[in-house]
């Protein structure tokens, strides 16, 4: 192709995708508009693609005037798949951590913000149902698509999947059985009851939003590369806010981080996308 085409083309698909962003946030509140945009462009293109569409440009009537339609395609653009206790290391780390620290507090308070599936949130409420006093505990689940909240908590997986999060769950320093956390009825598994008896369920925007709570650990693993990075750097000034003198903040390996434009700083943590707030700055 043309260099000059293919530059065209790419500024077309740059135009068709602000329009597609601005009028799903102006018409539905749905804010994706400093997503990092490769990679949504990516999943726009398999969506439209899955939908047998032209163009992006022509997923915008229906977006507009079909909320069915919109639901779809915010929860194609936000749900991934993810095991349990995936990078089962991070998770052995934090059992180390989390013990004294959550027993230090009457009522400790965890957040999993952008819940995006049922393993993202179960994974840290195994862990504390082994490590901490789960039954004074409180665990906020948050996603900014109510469709996608509904859906992690419902807390189902496929039975087949179950010897591979046993081997996970042995791997990250498991103390009990695997077996005692899920139950499998029709054809499903399902997370148990008693780790759901603690879960707060919420929809709530990393985009928009404000503090809401003060705890001792945060949880947003490997979501940080998602996004463009002012809105980064207005998460981690959130977070900031929200965490609690020497709290935990697990924003997964997978995540690296360099000095932010407000100078949060973090102490150095044994595992990497782990950090620990001290006092009013952060060293890493």
């Amino acid at each position: 192709m043309n260099p000059l085409i293919a530059q065209d083309e790419r500024q077309l698909e740059g135009i068709e995708v602000d329009l597609l962003l601005e009028g799903l946030y102006r018409r539905y509140g749905a804010d994706f508009r400093e997503y990092e945009r490769g990679g949504l462009t990516r999943r726009l293109e398999a969506f439209r693609a899955q939908n047998r569409l032209d163009s992006i440009s022509a997923m915008l009537a229906p977006m507009l005037r079909d909320p069915a339609f919109c639901r779809a395609l915010c929860r194609f653009l936000l749900t991934r798949e993810a095991g349990l206790f995936e990078q089962a290391s991070e998770f052995a780390a934090l059992r180390g951590i989390l013990g004294p620290l959550l027993g230090s507090y009457p009522a400790p308070k965890i957040w999993i913000a952008e819940s995006l599936c049922p393993e993202d949130v179960f994974s840290v409420a195994i862990l504390l149902a082994e490590e901490a006093n789960y039954d004074r505990s409180f665990i906020f689940a948050t996603c900014s698509d109510e469709g996608v909240l509904q859906a992690v908590r419902e807390g189902a997986f496929p039975p087949e999947r179950i010897p591979r999060y046993e081997a996970s769950y042995v791997e990250s320093g498991g103390k009990g059985r695997f077996a005692d956390h899920y139950v499998v009825r029709d054809g499903r598994a399902f997370f148990s009851d008693h780790l759901r008896s603690r879960i707060i369920w919420a929809q709530y925007s990393l985009a928009t939003d404000s503090s809401f709570n003060e705890f001792q650990l945060i949880c947003c693993r490997n979501r940080l590369p998602d996004f463009q990075p002012a809105l980064q750097s207005r998460i981690l000034a959130l977070f900031n806010q929200s965490l609690s003198t020497f709290g935990i903040l697990d924003l997964g390996s997978a995540t690296e981080i360099t000095r932010p434009a407000h100078q949060l700083t973090y102490q150095a943590m044994r595992h990497p996308g782990l950090f620990r707030r001290a006092g009013d700055s952060w060293t890493r």
